[in-house]
């Protein structure tokens, strides 16, 4: 007997809805581990192992001596350059500071270009864990609580965090490589175009596609699958929204989310929501390296905001029950700490703000940075970003994502993915065991969904 793939498509439809819940809460449990993110899941059949690859794997434990000791080497090294540059007779203009430049910035090879190496090697390296590269142990560290969001210690949490990144690259790539910082403010002023921004091309991070990204540097990577839905329910962030933030003059005004017109917080957090994908969701936005240059623009504006204040530790504000100035930062609920500890109110010190500078904002009086991918808009005196160089297919797919294709659930257009990438493999006229069954003994335990 055959089955026509319309049959086939029904029948897989109702497999899915009847263990999805079951998958889903098994998720919230954090009940994973590296085995779950193996790319042969259709060659193996589908089971649970391949359903949690699709949908939001839980952060990996970071609990082992390996990871640990990692991460404290890092931290000792952010803390040997901070008494270094500190010691400087010159500090701010101490030589070999390294320095983050605009994405889009010239040169490309030495700026961009190196980045995404840098990510590359630290993707391919299991130097610290065997069964998890040592990008993913990074990101990991980032589980979205609210002890890092939502408050003060935001700004000073994410200025370490970014710093424990760059050592890592640093370590695997060389010294004096940083992130970025992506300045969407240069996306922002494309208006009804952004979503075909040359941002998101392969020249950068990757075809706009929904789902699971196909070119660039990051596509195929080992570890976490990046997903996005570029243009969704959040937005860019324009340049009167970072005037708005830097007229401000006191760090309670540009923290508080009832101020949403002067909360840095919130304009940074609807950039996460317009990247969508894996970004959406705190527990897996660092898992796209875009996070990394989204946090550097946020660090780069904040360090203007904190210049221009006479003291700024002593503007750290209160009343947040988690952010107090003393809380010591804790890099993830793995119980890892930095050795020796740092406060939330010391993050806003000069002590680590030296240890990067930043280049000047791309403009017209600088020639967009001297970059290909920008130009000078006279009418505006502001620079927009290119728009990518594109196909027909992919024309077709950003106009989708500029239509609300990217409102659809990360969730639903992962299981989508799965049935196409079932359906597509079937001959005409298969019969219907589409998925290799485990051997099971029926009288030892009745076959359940999980066992397909």
């Amino acid at each position: 007997m055959h089955i026509d793939k319309t049959s086939i498509s029904l029948l897989l439809s109702l497999f899915i809805a009847s263990f999805l819940q079951n998958v889903e809460a098994d998720i919230l449990n954090n009940q994973t581990n590296a085995t779950y993110y193996k790319t042969d899941c259709f060659e193996r059949g589908i089971n649970i192992i391949c359903f949690k690859k699709f949908l939001q794997p839980a952060v990996e434990t970071l609990n082992d001596t390996s990871s640990s000791n990692f991460l404290s080497a890092l931290w000792r090294k952010i803390n040997s350059e901070a008494d270094t540059t500190a010691n400087s007779r010159h500090k701010r203009q101490a030589s070999g500071v390294p320095i983050r430049r605009e994405v889009r910035a010239a040169p490309y090879e030495n700026n961009f270009l190196r980045y995404a190496l840098a990510v590359r090697r630290l993707k391919y390296h299991y130097g610290v864990r065997s069964d998890l590269n040592t990008y993913d142990i990074i990101a990991s560290i980032h589980t979205g609580s609210n002890s890092e969001h939502d408050g003060p210690g935001f700004l000073s949490w994410h200025r370490i965090y970014l710093l424990l990144f760059e050592a890592a690259l640093q370590a695997v790539f060389g010294q004096g490589v940083t992130a970025p910082y992506w300045d969407s403010s240069l996306d922002f002023a494309m208006g009804n175009r952004q979503s075909k921004t040359i941002i998101f091309s392969n020249k950068y991070f990757g075809t706009p596609v929904i789902d699971t990204i196909t070119g660039g540097f990051f596509a195929n990577l080992p570890g976490r699958t990046i997903t996005r839905a570029i243009n969704g329910r959040g937005g860019l962030i324009s340049k009167n929204a970072i005037a708005a933030v830097l007229s401000r003059t006191s760090h309670s005004q540009i923290v508080n989310q009832d101020q949403v017109r002067y909360c840095w917080e919130c304009y940074h957090d609807i950039v996460h929501r317009w990247v969508g994908g894996i970004m959406e969701t705190g527990i897996s936005a660092a898992f796209d390296p875009i996070f990394w240059c989204h946090h550097s623009f946020v660090d780069k504006i904040w360090e203007l905001f904190r210049q221009r204040l006479r003291n700024a530790p002593a503007d750290y504000p209160l009343g947040y029950a988690n952010h107090g100035p003393n809380n010591k930062m804790n890099f993830s609920n793995y119980r890892y700490q930095p050795n020796p500890p740092i406060t939330n109110q010391e993050g806003f010190s000069n002590r680590y703000a030296r240890l990067r500078e930043y280049a000047p904002a791309p403009s017209c009086q600088n020639q967009c940075s001297n970059s290909p991918d920008l130009f000078c808009d006279p009418t505006r005196d502001i620079c927009v970003s290119r728009e990518a160089v594109t196909s027909v297919a992919q024309d077709a797919i950003a106009d989708d994502i500029a239509s609300g294709w990217s409102d659809i659930t990360t969730t639903v257009m992962a299981l989508r993915k799965v049935q196409q990438e079932v359906l597509k493999d079937i001959p005409p006229g298969s019969p219907l065991n589409l998925f290799r069954i485990r051997q099971v003994d029926p009288q030892t335990r009745p076959l359940s969904a999980f066992d397909v």
